[in-house]
């Protein structure tokens, strides 16, 4: 008996740590004055992506590379498009997904604005993984020029906006 309490007082601890999870993702929003476009990364957990596409789509997606990949980038690009929403100068602006690749625990996605001339003021709505996790934080990092600015989005506060001067 004393050997299985001490078993359960060192194993409560470690599941009890194990079983709290952080939610959250990063993008990076880059301004290209070259390509006069916002070039966008965003990383997502890859087990929080797969549980959001197999309640909303098919509880049978993968995401991973077992998956047929093309399908698979049709839900990222058909989920983002509804999540992330990014306005210039007061008008919404149509996303590009380019693609995504693995890493080790998240999957790294591609999205572009083209024909992004002279923003006053970049806003970006990221509610990506909300609907499924309610303590879901998503980190922005917006660089525009000299100007960078992050942002901590969370349920109450969706929203990242970058006014630059005039």
């Amino acid at each position: 008996m004393k050997k299985l309490i001490g078993i359960l007082l060192v194993a409560l601890p470690l599941l009890a740590a194990s079983a709290h999870k952080y939610y959250f993702s990063v993008t990076q929003a880059d301004y290209d004055t070259n390509s006069k476009s916002i070039k966008m990364v965003t990383r997502v957990f890859y087990d929080d992506l797969e549980k959001v596409f197999q309640e909303r789509y098919d509880p049978s997606i993968k995401v991973d590379k077992s998956y047929d990949q093309k399908k698979l980038d049709g839900y990222i690009q058909k989920y983002f498009k509804q999540k992330l929403i990014v306005t210039v100068n007061g008008k919404e602006q149509e996303l590009h997904y380019l693609g995504h690749k693995d890493e080790v625990d998240y999957v790294v996605c591609f999205i572009e604005i083209k024909e992004v001339t002279n923003p006053k003021s970049i806003e970006i709505e990221n509610t990506l993984l909300m609907d499924l996790f309610p303590d879901q934080k998503n980190v922005v990092h917006l660089h525009v020029g000299s100007t960078k600015k992050s942002f901590l989005l969370n349920r109450e506060n969706d929203k990242a906006m970058l006014k630059l001067s005039e």
